[in-house]
């Protein structure tokens, strides 16, 4: 990592491309608020509440974050402290496991150092922090093969008479708090475990351990499940109370795209340093998964490799009955690895794509949709394959000293040799493991996220000099939270891939004591900025002040081209050249001037009209039937507001089609392929959800089948509220640009014929 070129005051990873600064939000949150799931800060005027996300899971990792923070209260020092203590502790926790499975130190320590640098920890890195933190990962593998063994995992009662606090030995107490450990360090590690740990226990039932197998699996499988569904009650709660947030909800087939695969375990680390190898996984991602491509960074490394392969072997000789036919002296070695073998089995089993995880996702839930990750788990076995063959290196050493002792060799000489001999048969390991995984591939720039990070900062201090403590900040172009528009389906352009990002959080982690609109989760009526995204810029800022906002703050990555356009009109409108920050990636713009001259020209009652459709607005989107469109007011009563939306023929043809509003009116268009048809309407919304729908009244000459016919896009739905202020320092004759991204199309289906041949 080249940390001596680091500065800790300074996050390590500092990037557009990645949800690092998803992560630093998380950490700066606790440190100003004491926790995570709400900031008032964020998701101006309201608040954001991050309620949503099951972050709880994390709550251990929280709270070695918020140790830290009584120490300092710099974000980004704490980030890189709990970020580079990931690997001690990762290391630690394996060593423990390590030792409990019987493996002697040095091979021990060896190994979990190994697992500690494995590929996944330096790609994961701060862009996905908590992920980084897969300590309870040693902890899972442990359990399963002291579950699968037999291996006792409490102990018997202790005192006479006290009931079930006769059962809590030393051993007792370690389990649980192990259990704790587990469901309290990941969402995905302890989902993995209530996977892994349940098959663990049918295995040691169906293979004989009898009930207390059963009974220490059940109580391992309910302590870990009572920890998490413990850790996740907030949000369990909150999700009752409100209902399912169906905006940020997985899909089945994310489980398929970020499953586990065989040859990305066992190719080459990415930039392998060994000769040969060093482009052999980065053409493979290259050719086999263009763009993204979580899987191929889950590399066992060439010893985490070899010890797979040694599960291999060992499983399938067990399958065809070699270990009965050798002898069990020549191959206790191979019983002794074979929970481990089984282990790596279980989870290849279900991670894989195409495995067991695709009917969790489709049958019981879509949520754990990175079954790629269990790939630490296939790790660990390998590694307890490695140490238990090393402690077999090391009986052999031992027995060639005991023969050269009975061959009349002095006794000194040949425990020197095998200390030597030892000590190498380590060092290699270790030294070829640990220049093999950490490839270069992996380095980050310092100086680049110095230098953006050191723009950030001084932006962050002239925008706290133009505003007085407390000032709400609307953040420009809008973007959903979390994820942008990556789930919600806008096709990624140079433009729209600005919306997978988390750059909008920008200004609050440079700044104290301001508010920014960025951060209102996505499906929740905190979302209010979501209405203003296909609404013209004149719009938006007029509804912003009158909302209270008092400044503007703009990323003109996210207008691509049509930044020198959007800088043009916020000049027009607010009267003011915008501050812009040293690397020309931000522009901040004062609003209260604005606001000053817009409160003059219209009446309270028309600036108030004009917030409450603000922060309250009518929304137009997809409806769930594919032909129609869904309207929402919020109200309590009907709202007069204008409707627009382009149509387009999806085919080759011209396309008739039948509309029908709300309350019934209906109106025709012919809809065709070579260009766009607008369609707009005034219309008297009625309270709570109403639709749209679309008809096709013909059927064109295409291929039978299921096609897609009416392509509907930028729909908009404009309070009446909205209208007394469209031409308020406006420039004439010339249309203003957009306030933000397009929203997803909506595609009419319907049933195309042929004539038969």
């Amino acid at each position: 990592m080249e940390l001596w070129k680091a500065d800790l005051g300074v996050p390590l990873r500092y990037t557009q491309i990645d949800d690092s600064k998803f992560y630093f939000m998380l950490v700066k949150g606790i440190l100003d608020h004491g926790w995570y799931q709400t900031n008032p800060n964020l998701g101006a005027p309201f608040g954001a509440q991050l309620y949503d996300f099951p972050q709880g899971a994390d709550n251990l990792n929280f709270l070695m974050i918020k140790v830290f923070g009584l120490f300092t209260s710099n974000w980004a020092v704490v980030t890189n402290l709990f970020f580079l203590l990931t690997f001690p502790l990762t290391g630690l926790a394996a060593y423990y496991a390590l030792r409990r499975l019987d493996v002697s130190p040095a091979p021990a320590s060896v190994c979990s150092v190994l697992f500690s640098l494995l590929p996944y920890h330096f790609y994961r890195h701060e862009s996905q922090l908590l992920l980084s933190a897969y300590y309870s990962v040693p902890l899972t593998c442990y359990l399963f093969v002291a579950l699968v063994t037999g291996k006792p995992v409490f102990a018997g009662r202790t005192k006479a008479g006290r009931r079930w606090l006769a059962h809590l030995s030393g051993r007792s107490v370690a389990t649980l708090a192990t259990c704790v450990v587990i469901g309290s360090a990941g969402l995905y590690y302890a989902g993995f475990a209530l996977v892994l740990l349940p098959a663990a226990t049918i295995v040691a039932v169906v293979g004989g351990r009898g009930r207390t197998a059963l009974a220490s699996g059940a109580v391992v499988c309910l302590a870990v499940g009572a920890t998490l569904a413990f850790n996740l009650a907030p949000s369990i709660v909150y999700g009752a109370e409100h209902g399912a947030n169906t905006a940020i909800a997985r899909t089945p087939i994310e489980s398929e795209q970020l499953g586990l695969r065989l040859s990305n375990l066992l190719l080459p680390v990415q930039g392998d340093r060994i000769p040969g190898l060093t482009k052999v996984s980065v053409d493979y991602a290259a050719t086999t998964s263009p763009g993204y491509c979580e899987s191929c960074n889950e590399a066992l490394g060439v010893v985490g490799a070899g010890g797979f392969l040694v599960l291999c072997v060992v499983g399938l000789t067990a399958l065809v009955g070699v270990a009965g036919v050798a002898g069990a002296g020549r191959l206790t070695w191979q019983a002794r690895l074979r929970p481990a073998a089984l282990g790596a089995a279980v989870a290849f089993g279900i991670g894989t794509t195409g495995g067991v995880s695709a009917l969790i996702a489709y049958f019981v839930t879509p949520d754990l949709r990175g079954w790629n990750r269990l790939s630490l788990f296939i790790a660990f076995f390998s590694f307890l394959a490695v140490g238990t063959l090393l402690d077999g290196a090391r009986r052999r050493l031992r027995g060639r000293a005991a023969d050269e002792v009975r061959a009349g060799r002095p006794t000194d000489s040949a425990s020197r040799r095998l200390a030597i001999g030892w000590a190498a048969v380590l060092i290699v390991v270790l030294g070829i493991g640990a220049t093999e995984e950490t490839s270069n591939f992996y380095l980050v720039s310092y100086s680049a996220a110095a230098r953006e990070y050191d723009s950030d900062q001084a932006f962050g201090r002239l925008i706290e000099a133009r505003l007085p403590r407390g000032s709400s900040v609307l953040e420009l172009p809008y973007v959903p939270f979390p994820e942008g528009y990556h789930v919600a389906g806008v096709p990624t352009t140079s433009t729209t891939s600005f919306g997978t990002s988390y750059e909008l959080l920008r200004p609050y982690l440079s700044t104290t004591g301001l508010d920014f609109s960025f951060a209102a989760v996505k499906g929740r009526p905190a979302d209010w900025e979501s209405a203003l995204s296909a609404k013209p810029l004149n719009l938006a800022v007029a509804g912003a002040a009158a909302a209270g906002f008092s400044g503007i703050y703009v990323d003109p990555r996210g207008y691509g081209t049509d930044a020198p356009r959007v800088a043009q009109w916020l000049r027009q409108l607010l009267g003011v050249a915008p501050l812009v920050s040293s690397l020309d990636n931000a522009w901040f713009v004062d609003l209260r001037p604005y606001a000053a001259a817009l409160d003059k020209s219209a009446s309270p009652g028309a600036i108030a009209a004009l917030r409450r459709a603000t922060l309250d607005p009518l929304e137009a989107t997809c409806g769930p039937g594919a032909a129609e469109l869904e309207l929402t007011n919020p109200g309590r009563a009907p709202a007069r507001a204008s409707f627009s939306a382009t149509l387009q023929n999806g085919l080759p043809g011209r396309l008739p089609v039948l509309i029908t509003f709300p309350g019934g009116a209906t109106e025709r268009r012919t809809v065709s392929s070579s260009r766009t048809t607008t369609l707009q309407r005034r219309l008297l919304v009625p309270p709570g959800t109403s639709t749209v729908t679309f008809q096709a009244a013909a059927t064109p000459t295409v291929a039978a089948g299921p096609a897609v016919n009416l392509v509907i896009s930028d729909s908009t739905l404009t309070a009446a509220a909205f209208a007394p202020f469209r031409s308020f320092r406006t420039i004439h004759g010339r249309t203003p640009p957009q306030t933000g991204l397009v929203a997803p199309s909506c595609a009419v289906q319907y049933e195309a014929t042929v004539p038969p041949l």
